[in-house]
C-alpha cells in the first residue's frame, strides 16, 4: 500500500467516525425526547403529592452531553413548564412560583455542571486530536522520505534492477537497496525488519549506512552479514531481529555470490531452459545469536536469467478465504511477464498480490526486487 493509499484509508477512517457520531447524537436527542415524554407522562398519571419532576434532570443531563447549551437551556424551560403542569398543584400561587423558581435553578445547575464537564472533555479530546494529526503528519513525511531514499530502477551493464515496496502502514519496516561497488561489481539487498509501522521503520536508516560503509571494504556477502550482525546486536534488544539476503553480482564473469541470514529464499528462473530453484542455502537471523556465522554461495548465471527477492509480505498475503499467494504463484507470474523489463514486473506482482488479496487487508510490508541478467 503505498502512501497516498494510507493517507486515503485514514481520510476515510474519519470522515465513517463522524458520520458515526453524528447518528449517535441524534439518537441519543431521540432518548432525550421519549425520557422527556415519559417522566410528563408518569408525573400526570401518578396520583400523589409529591411531584416526579426531579427526574426531568436526567434527560436534561443528557441533552447537556451531546448539544450546545442554547439546546439545554431551552430543554430547561420546557421541563419546568412541563413539570408545573403536569405535577401535583400547589396550595397558592406564591408556592407555585416558589416551586417553578426551585425547579428551573436545579435543572439550571445540573445543565450548567454537565456542560462545563463536556467542555472540558471536547478541549482534552481537540489535545489530543491536534497532538494525533501532528504526529500523523510526521509520519507522512517520514514515509515520503522513506521511499525517496530508496533506489530508483537502475540499468547496469549486465543487470537491469528494479524494486518496489507497499508498506502496510505509512511506515515500513522492509529493506532493500542496491549499489555499484566497481565497475564489475553490483550489490542486491533486500531484509525484514520484525515488527511494522515506525520502530522497524527506525532501523532502517542504520542498516542503508553500515551497508554501503562497509560494502567496500569487506570481501563479500557472508563477511558484510557478519560485521552487520555485530552491529545489530549493539543498537537493538533481543527482540529487534533482522532478515537478510545479499547477494553480489559479478557482471564480467556472470557470477552470483550471496548470503542468507534467514530471509525468504529468492527464486532464481531462467527462462532459457526452463529451469527454476529456489537460493535456500541460509544462515542464521541477524542480530540475535552469539558468534553467528555465515557462509558465500556462489553460482553461473547465463543472458535471461531472473532472479526475484522478496518479503513475506509477497507469498504470505491471504484471500478471503485465507489462502496465501505462495511461492508458486509468484514463479507463474514472473513467468507469464518474463519478457517485460524489470520495472515493469515488480509492478505485476505487487498487482497481483493485491489482486489475489482482494479484500482482505495487507498484513505486512510487500517488497519485491527483481534482477534481470543480460
Amino acid at each position: 500500500m503505498s502512501v497516498a493509499d494510507v493517507i486515503a484509508v485514514e481520510s476515510s477512517r474519519k470522515r465513517k467516525l463522524d458520520t458515526r457520531e453524528t447518528r449517535n447524537a441524534g439518537l441519543l436527542n431521540f432518548v432525550v425526547i421519549l425520557a422527556i415524554a415519559a417522566v410528563a407522562y408518569t408525573d400526570w398519571v401518578v396520583v400523589a403529592n409529591v411531584s416526579l419532576g426531579y427526574l426531568y434532570v436526567l434527560p436534561i443531563a443528557l441533552c447537556a452531553l451531546i448539544n450546545p447549551i442554547h439546546f439545554t437551556l431551552v430543554l430547561v424551560i420546557i421541563c419546568t413548564f412541563l413539570q408545573d403542569i403536569f405535577g401535583p398543584p400547589a396550595d397558592s400561587l406564591r408556592l407555585r412560583i416558589a416551586h417553578n423558581a426551585i425547579d428551573l435553578a436545579g435543572f439550571l445547575v445540573v445543565g450548567f455542571l454537565v456542560t462545563l464537564i463536556v467542555r472540558q472533555q471536547r478541549q482534552l479530546e481537540a489535545d489530543i486530536r491536534h497532538q494525533r494529526d501532528g504526529y500523523e503528519r510526521d509520519l507522512t513525511l517520514a514515509a515520503q522520505v522513506q521511499q525517496q531514499v530508496l533506489p530508483k530502477p537502475a540499468n547496469f551493464r549486465a543487470l537491469e534492477v528494479a524494486a518496489t515496496m507497499q508498506t502496510a502502514r505509512l511506515l515500513g519496516g522492509d529493506y532493500y537497496d542496491f549499489f555499484q561497488i566497481s565497475d564489475d561489481v553490483v550489490d542486491v539487498v533486500i531484509a525484514d525488519v520484525s515488527g511494522k509501522g515506525a520502530a522497524a521503520a527506525l532501523l532502517m536508516p542504520s542498516l542503508a549506512v553500515a551497508l554501503h560503509l562497509r560494502a567496500r571494504e569487506l570481501s563479500g556477502p557472508a563477511e558484510i552479514m557478519k560485521d552487520l550482525d555485530g552491529v545489530l546486536k549493539q543498537v537493538t534488544n533481543p527482540a529487534t531481529f533482522v532478515t537478510m539476503f545479499y547477494a553480489r553480482f559479478n557482471q564480467a564473469t556472470r557470477t552470483l555470490r550471496y548470503a542468507c541470514g534467514g530471509h525468504n529464499p529468492p527464486i532464481l528462473l531462467r527462462p532459457g531452459t526452463g529451469v527454476s530453484q529456489l537460493l535456500e542455502e541460509t544462515g542464521p537471523i541477524l542480530g540475535i545469536l552469539d558468534g553467528a556465522q555465515f557462509e558465500d554461495t556462489e553460482l553461473a548465471l547465463e543472458p535471461g536469467d531472473i532472479l526475484a527477492l522478496y518479503t513475506d509480505g509477497v507469498t504470505e498475503q491471504e484471500n478471503e478465504q485465507s489462502e496465501e499467494f505462495s511461492v508458486d504463484r509468484l514463479k507463474q507470474v514472473i513467468l507469464s511477464n518474463k519478457g517485460e523489463p524489470a520495472s515493469a514486473l515488480v509492478n505485476d506482482i505487487s498487482q497481483a498480490v493485491f489482486t489475489f488479496a482482494g479484500a482482505k487487508e495487507q498484513a505486512d510490508d510487500l517488497t519485491a526486487v527483481v534482477v534481470k541478467i543480460r
